[in-house]
């Protein structure tokens, strides 16, 4: 006769008559499972954040302050870029916190909204 493999695995002491080495199995079996629960938590934590969004806002802000700053010292055509800059900035900004919230991703319309 073959002997079976033990379905728990071949080192954790399971299948061998030594109870030391089976308690010692249902230990690390619990360890594991707990570093799993705790890293199934983690994964629901997150939340998604778009990295690009971040550094588009940061990008508007710093090209913002340049123009601004370019505008103090009498530069008439920094306004141009100072507004692009700040709208874009406050368009992500906004982005994120919708995001934040859980509020709508897709199109403006609802999917059954007439058109």
């Amino acid at each position: 006769m073959t002997s079976r493999p033990s379905a728990s695995g071949p080192g954790d002491g399971a299948g061998s008559g030594n109870p030391h080495r089976a308690a010692a199995g249902g230990a690390w079996q619990r360890v594991v499972s707990r570093m799993r629960a705790g890293w199934r938590r983690a994964d629901d934590v997150r939340t998604g954040t778009r990295w690009s969004s971040i550094a588009t806002v940061l990008g508007g802000v710093v090209v913002a302050v340049v123009c601004l700053s370019l505008v103090l010292r009498g530069r008439v055509w920094a306004w141009v870029p100072l507004a692009i800059a700040a709208a874009v900035a406050l368009r992500e900004v906004r982005y994120l916190q919708r995001v934040a919230r859980g509020g709508r991703r897709g199109p403006r319309y609802q999917e059954n909204a007439p058109r």
